[in-house]
């Protein structure tokens, strides 16, 4: 017998726990078996016991985090789950960096890596997504318009894989560019549950973590206290405008423009305002340190101040911060006084006071990267949706609805379209849609007339903004190159599913990653490089990249 053989992985019957992932539409009714690995090697064990007990594509899923936005895990068809919690290595090898298991979330990353070796990476704000997940799809962040996405970083994986010609599950250590490229070149974003189960990630040449993040942010009321609308469509335009300026500023190659982060919440008219809120880091290795920074910022802060104010009156309260990265009520991100333009961290003090991934709640998100600014008509549906209450709701139901953009580029975009998955590579900003909805129904159910009407309304104001290219943010159908797709870890069913004619999954699929879904060389193509290593689609989805054969 191997030593494998030997192992003992911890397998039981499920909890209530285990049927439910973070966002509480998706629920796992008919699950039968959970395992446990602490291994690598306890993966794989665990994988042939799914076999053995008759499981099949589809039947198995793996979890992390749980954090996925739509069913991929959670749903009727799921009969076992592989919970990789256990997974907790952390370390530095010798050939290949810093090496971290995928058991780890967000904040458990930044701290150890900041702790630990002195170092980062540019990956999410919510302190509870797990890396698994999180990085296979791409991973971005704060710093990524500094330093990058967090897949620019990766050096190799160990993945669990059964490939072509292969029956069973076998460890596959040090995935690398030079060990089987192809493999290595789709984790790299081709995003979770295509090609293996990822166990460990490791990184080079990870960025030196920054000593300081400093943060400010603006509000703007949508209507004055006598009821008036105080954000008209124009307005709304030429904040837009502002922020897109805000999101060019370093594209042009400047570094030291690199190490800072916009998000413009386009929150609902039920949210009360709008806000702006900008984060900064010193980063020694682009230019960027000390006093001489900070009287930089001061200035800049109080030029946008100043912009704004011409715009509309900027508000007395502080705004709400919807939406991802979580702030909830606290406004947290805001000055320590009205006088003040400028609120300064220590580096983990800042990640973790932007670290936060809200309550569970039912949720639908959509996305979209853009090359240049809003279009008028884009405008446009935009200040429309967000002031429309949809039949059946109140006013009040609309709070968390909104539309999150935020600035990219700069460094992502040093890295060639197809030396990752991710080929959006000349975007500057990056939108996520959003919804958020509770009620009182038991685990396991929804309020049927809520979710109906905020997922017509989120579809429909999609929609609308992308009414000229087709209803989607479509290259295809932009001769004025400003759309260029969508995000594969903010998946939308509404894109296109398996075993839909229209859209099908090949209208998803291109959307996520152009060109290099299957159009591409083999060892850059991505439906031929799953054909390969997991021609039996294991951890079949919805949206799951389609095999050879198969739509």
């Amino acid at each position: 017998m191997t030593d494998e053989e030997h192992l003992m992985v911890t397998s039981r019957l499920p909890i209530l726990s285990d049927r439910q992932g973070f966002d509480r539409r998706w629920y796992a009714n008919n699950l039968k078996r959970v395992f446990a690995p602490t291994s690598a090697a306890e993966v794989a064990v665990a994988w042939k016991e799914v076999i053995a007990l008759g499981g099949r594509a589809g039947d198995l899923q793996i979890t992390c985090g749980r954090h996925c936005y739509e069913n991929f895990v959670y749903n009727h068809e799921t009969k076992f789950i592989i919970d990789l919690t256990g997974l907790r290595g952390i370390g530095c090898d010798a050939n290949h960096g810093y090496f971290i298991d995928v058991g780890y979330g967000n904040w458990e990353m930044y701290r150890m890596f900041n702790n630990m070796f002195d170092t980062t990476l540019p990956a999410g704000s919510c302190y509870s997504v797990g890396l698994g997940g999180h990085i296979t799809g791409g991973g971005y962040g704060l710093l990524s318009r500094a330093f990058g996405l967090t897949v620019d970083y990766l050096s190799a994986v160990d993945v669990v894989m059964i490939p072509k010609g292969a029956s069973v599950p076998e460890l596959y250590e040090k995935i690398s560019p030079v060990n089987h490229p192809d493999i290595f070149w789709a984790v790299c974003g081709g995003g979770g549950g295509n090609f293996g189960i990822i166990t460990r990630y490791y990184f080079q040449n990870t960025p030196k973590a920054p000593q300081y993040m400093y943060t400010a942010a603006f509000s703007f009321d949508w209507k004055d206290t006598g009821g008036n609308l105080l954000i008209t469509e124009e307005v709304m335009s030429q904040l837009l405008e502002l922020f897109t300026k805000f999101s060019e500023d370093g594209q042009d190659g400047d570094k030291s423009k690199w190490p800072s982060f916009g998000i413009f919440h386009a929150n609902h008219l039920a949210a009360g305002q709008m806000v702006f809120a900008s984060y900064y880091f010193d980063a020694p290795s682009l230019g960027v340190k000390g006093k001489e920074y900070e009287s930089y910022l001061t200035d800049k802060l109080r030029e946008q101040r100043r912009s704004l104010s011409e715009i509309t009156k900027l508000s007395v309260q502080p705004g709400p911060i919807n939406g991802h990265p979580w702030h909830g009520t606290t406004h947290s991100i805001t000055p320590v006084n009205s006088s003040s333009e400028l609120r300064h961290f220590t580096f983990l003090e800042g990640v973790q006071n932007a670290n936060g991934s809200g309550p569970n709640q039912f949720g639908k998100y959509k996305s979209a990267y853009m090359k240049k600014g809003f279009t008028s008509d884009m405008v446009a549906a935009l200040h429309e949706h967000l002031q429309r209450v949809p039949d059946g709701l109140s006013l009040s139901d609309m709070r968390q609805s909104l539309c999150q953009i935020d600035s990219y580029g700069c460094a992502i975009n040093q890295v060639g379209s197809s030396d990752t998955p991710i080929a959006q590579r000349s975007s500057i900003m990056k939108l996520q849609y959003q919804t958020y909805w509770d009620s009182d129904t038991a685990i396991g159910q929804d309020d049927v007339q809520s979710e109906h009407a905020h997922v017509t309304w989120i579809n429909d104001m999609y929609s609308a903004v992308y009414a000229k290219y087709g209803g989607y943010p479509d290259p295809r159908n932009d001769p004025d190159d400003i759309v260029d797709g969508c995000y594969f870890n903010y998946p939308d069913c509404s894109l296109g599913v398996n075993g839909q004619s229209s859209p099908g999954i090949a209208n998803a699929m291109y959307l996520y990653f152009l060109q290099n879904y299957d159009s591409g060389p083999q060892d850059r193509n991505l439906r031929a490089i799953k054909s390969n290593w997991n021609p039996h689609n294991w951890f079949a989805s919805a949206q799951s990249i389609p095999v050879d054969g198969s739509l």
